[in-house]
C-alpha cells in the first residue's frame, strides 16, 4: 500500500512508534488517505487502515511498522460515524471493488478532492515552498453524472472460493500438494487473494441486468461441467468472462476468456453460443489464453492473432458513441469505463487545450484514439501512439468511420516510438501534448523527449495522483509551471480519482 502520499512531506522527520507487529489498539480515524485507507495519529505517527472512514472508531490488528508510518488492519468497527449509510451491494465489506459504498456520494467526491490536495502537497518532489502551493491550484472535483451502473466493462473471473488440498505421500521422497476442484463458481478475486474468487450474484456498477446474466452463467456451468482453471495447478478451462456495453448505443459483448485450443472448442461452441440468445447481445466471442495470469498482459495481448479469437455471434466488436463520434470497442482495447463521465472528460481536457485550430497536438497513450478524435476537429494535425496492437486497429477504423482526416497513429511503446519515429526535431514539432498514462505514470524516457519536443502545453491526465505529482515534478524542474488540475470521478464507490493537469512553459 502506498501510505506515504498522503502524509509524507518530502524530506519530513517523524516521530517513530514502538507498536509490534499483531499488536491490537484501538484508534479514531481522522481523515482519508491516499488509495483510500483511513489514517489515524497514534503517538505523532501516520496509522493507515483500509475499509476505514474518518469519525469510526475501530480496532485494528498492526501488520506493518515502518517506523515513519503504520499500517494495520480493521478487526472491529468500535462505534460508527454519523455519515455512514446502508450499501446497496449484499457483497460489500467482502468483495473489495466499492469501498465507500457506505458513504453518502457528497461526501465520496469531497474525499477525493482532498486526497488530490494532499498528495500533491505532500508527495511532489520540489522545493517545499512551491509544494505548498500546489494544492492551491486544484479545481473543485466534478462528480459522475451517475453513480451506479455507470461501468461499461466488467471482468468476472471463474474459479474457486475455497480450495481443499491435501499431501500425497508427506513422509516420501515424492511428496506432492493435491488441489481438488470442488464447487466452481464466478465472482471477483478479493484484495490480496490471487488463487481465491468470492463468488458474486449482483453487482451494482456493471449493467442491471447483470444479476440475471451471472444465474445464466451459472446455469451453464452446472450444465456443460466445463472444467474451471485453477490457478494453482494450472488446469481447466474456464478462466474469465469479460462483459462490454455500449451505454449510447445498447450494443453488448461477451467474452469468455478460456484454456483451450481451437480443436478442444470446437464440440463445445453449441454450449457458447446459447448467449447469443440473450437480449442486446451484438457480439459473443470466445478467446483462448495460456498464461499463468488469468489477465491478459499488454504483450499477450499483442501475441492474440486472429486464430486464437473465435468469434461466435455478430462482429468482434462492438459499438459506442462519445458525443457524435463512434467507436468499435474490441475485449482488450483501452476505452474510459465511465461513459457519460468520459464526456466530461473530455470537454474538460478540449477546455484546458484551448486549441485554436493551428496546433499539432501528440495522444501520448491514445488507446483506441479518442481523446485525439475528439480534439482532432480543434486542431491541425494529431498523432496517437499506443502499444496495444488491437487498439490501434480499433482507432482506425474508428477514425475511418468518423471521417477524420487529420489524425495519424503510432503503434509502439511511448518511450521508443518518442525516441525513434517521433523524436524531437523530426517530423513533428508539438505545440500540446497529451498524455494519459497507466496508473504506473510517464516512463523517464517519455518525459525527457516531450521536454525536448519543448511544447507551449502538457496536459496530464492521470487516474494516479502520487505517479502524476511525481512525473509533475520533473516538469516543474525544467520550466513548466502547473496552472491547474481539475479533479473528476470516473469511479463512484472507489478511491480511485481522476485528474486533468494543465502545464505551461514558463
Amino acid at each position: 500500500m502506498s501510505s506515504t502520499s498522503d502524509a509524507d512531506p518530502v524530506g519530513s522527520q517523524r516521530p517513530s512508534s514502538g507498536l509490534k507487529q499483531g499488536q491490537e489498539i484501538v484508534l479514531k480515524i481522522e481523515k482519508i488517505a491516499a488509495q483510500g485507507a483511513g489514517m489515524a495519529i497514534h503517538e505523532g505517527v501516520p496509522v493507515f487502515v483500509q475499509g476505514a472512514i474518518p469519525g469510526q472508531k475501530v480496532r485494528v490488528c498492526i501488520t506493518k511498522n515502518k517506523g515513519g508510518y503504520i499500517e494495520a488492519k480493521m478487526r472491529k468497527i468500535e462505534s460508527k460515524t454519523v455519515d455512514e449509510i446502508m450499501p446497496r451491494c449484499k457483497h460489500f465489506a467482502k468483495c473489495g471493488g466499492c469501498i465507500w459504498q457506505h458513504l453518502p456520494y457528497n461526501k465520496q467526491i469531497l474525499y477525493k478532492e482532498q486526497i488530490v490536495k494532499d498528495t500533491l502537497e505532500h508527495v511532489t518532489p520540489v522545493d517545499e515552498n512551491i509544494r505548498k502551493s500546489l494544492s492551491g491550484r486544484v479545481l473543485s472535483i466534478i462528480p459522475s453524472p451517475q453513480i451506479f451502473n455507470y461501468r461499461n466493462k466488467l471482468e468476472l473471473t471463474f474459479g474457486y472460493s475455497s480450495m481443499r488440498s491435501e499431501t500425497v505421500d508427506p513422509q516420501g521422497s515424492e511428496s506432492k500438494c493435491v488441489y481438488f476442484d470442488e464447487n466452481p463458481s464466478i465472482g471477483f478475486h478479493q484484495p490480496g487473494q490471487w488463487a481465491t474468487i468470492l463468488p458474486v450474484e449482483e453487482c451494482h456498477l456493471y449493467d442491471e441486468q447483470i444479476t440475471a446474466l451471472l444465474a445464466e452463467v451459472k446455469r451453464f456451468m452446472e450444465r456443460t461441467k466445463l472444467p474451471v482453471y485453477n490457478p494453482k495447478t494450472h488446469k481447466g478451462m474456464l478462466r474469465t468472462l469479460l462483459l462490454r456495453r455500449g451505454i449510447h448505443t445498447g450494443e453488448q459483448m461477451i467474452c469468455f476468456v478460456v484454456q483451450a485450443k481451437k480443436r478442444e472448442l470446437e464440440p463445445l461452441f453449441q454450449h457458447f453460443t446459447k448467449f447469443g440468445q440473450l437480449p442486446n447481445i451484438s457480439s459473443l466471442i470466445v478467446v483462448e489464453h495460456f498464461g499463468r495470469n488469468d489477465t491478459l498482459s499488454s504483450s499477450g495481448i499483442n501475441n492474440l492473432s486472429k486464430k486464437n479469437i473465435h468469434v461466435l455471434k455478430g462482429p468482434p466488436s462492438i459499438k459506442e458513441r462519445l458525443f457524435d463520434l463512434e467507436f468499435n470497442l474490441s475485449p482488450f482495447s483501452f476505452f474510459q469505463t465511465n461513459t457519460l463521465a468520459a464526456e466530461k472528460l473530455y470537454q474538460t481536457i478540449a477546455q484546458v487545450a484551448d486549441l485554436s485550430g493551428r496546433e499539432i497536438v501528440l495522444d501520448c497513450y491514445c488507446g483506441l484514439g479518442s481523446i485525439g478524435q475528439y480534439l482532432s476537429r480543434f486542431s491541425e494535425k494529431v498523432v496517437g501512439i499506443e502499444s496495444n496492437a488491437h487498439a490501434i486497429e480499433d482507432a482506425l477504423v474508428s477514425a475511418g468511420t468518423n471521417k477524420i482526416a487529420n489524425i495519424s497513429f503510432y503503434k509502439g511503446a511511448a518511450e521508443h516510438v518518442l525516441s525513434k519515429q517521433l523524436a524531437p526535431g523530426g517530423k513533428y514539432k508539438f505545440d500540446v501534448v497529451v498524455v494519459d498514462p497507466p496508473r504506473a505514470g510517464l516512463h523517464k524516457k517519455v518525459v525527457e523527449s516531450i521536454l525536448g519536443h519543448s511544447p507551449e502545453k502538457v496536459i496530464y491526465v492521470s487516474c494516479n495522483t502520487s505517479t502524476f505529482a511525481r512525473d509533475l515534478g520533473e516538469f516543474l524542474k525544467n520550466g513548466y509551471e502547473l496552472r491547474m488540475v481539475q479533479p473528476l470521478d470516473l469511479f463512484p464507490h472507489t478511491a480511485h480519482v481522476e485528474t486533468v493537469a494543465l502545464l505551461q512553459k514558463s
